[in-house]
């Protein structure tokens, strides 16, 4: 007996599991793409780079470096990097924004997530569903064979009706164990989204620092500059003086000069 035949005996329930079934692939190819979209399969080296760069006070750079990456967790360090870097916001909106962000990128991860907790309840609700209606039909061809009871008719009819929890929980089965594995990535993207803002928040003070220090070595490599300037129009003027005007040149200051 091949799979078709299986499929049929097992009743209307049968076609609803194959569109759940359906579903749930459908699902588990798009999440596969999304998660690679968004770089989650990818390794965060990126991360204790630009955290250090931030330590350093050199902001573009950080900025450059989390320009190149892409996926939830390089978008809240830069709208971090960008929180720190702005003045004129408080701390609690810093914060506020950060979290929307972060909010935002779950739910994106999240998206059709439920499908697959979905299928995984009523997957063997639907089975159980298909095998009480076999019964039931095994039960009526019993009470219609009267005294000519046939025990094969039976044993056929409730091993037809088991057909449809065999399948509820051969589709219930793989879809909870996708979604604990999708939720346990998703999760795993929360905690370090979380960590890498907190860090860059707390690297406020430590940033305010090197950059008061960069902006000191700017101002002081600005006066050095000033001063070499300086004493290349002092000593350019020296030469000048020191240097004796020939005749030529006394004449052409002076028309009378030639009469004395």
């Amino acid at each position: 007996m091949s799979i078709i035949d299986y499929f049929e005996r097992g009743g209307v329930v049968m076609y609803v599991l194959l569109c759940l079934s359906i579903y749930g692939v459908a699902v588990v190819m798009f999440k596969i793409y999304q998660f690679w979209n968004a770089g989650m399969f990818s390794h965060n080296t990126f991360i204790d780079k630009a955290v250090r760069e931030i330590r350093e006070g050199d902001i573009q750079k950080a900025s450059r470096t989390l320009s190149t990456v892409r996926g939830p967790i390089a978008r809240i360090m830069r709208v971090s990097l960008d929180c720190v870097a702005n003045r004129e916001i408080s701390q609690r909106s810093k914060e506020a924004e950060i979290a929307r962000v972060g909010a935002a990128d779950i739910r994106y991860l999240e998206s059709h997530l439920r499908g697959l907790e979905l299928i995984a309840n009523i997957g063997p609700l639907l089975g159980l569903l298909g095998t009480v209606m076999g019964m039931v039909t095994a039960f009526a061809k019993l009470e219609a064979a009267g005294s000519r009871v046939d025990p094969s008719l039976f044993a056929g009819g409730i091993w037809e009706a088991f057909l449809c929890t065999v399948a509820g929980l051969v589709v219930a089965i793989p879809a909870i164990a996708v979604y604990y594995i999708v939720d346990a990535l998703i999760e795993r993207v929360r905690a370090t989204m979380r960590d890498v803002s907190i860090q860059i928040l707390a690297l406020e003070d430590e940033f305010k620092r090197n950059e008061k220090e960069l902006k000191r070595k700017e101002a002081v490599k600005r006066e050095i500059e000033m001063r070499e300037l300086e004493d290349r129009v002092r000593n350019a003027a020296s030469n000048t003086r020191s240097t004796p005007q020939s005749s030529s040149t006394l004449h052409l200051l002076n028309p009378r000069y030639g009469q004395f």
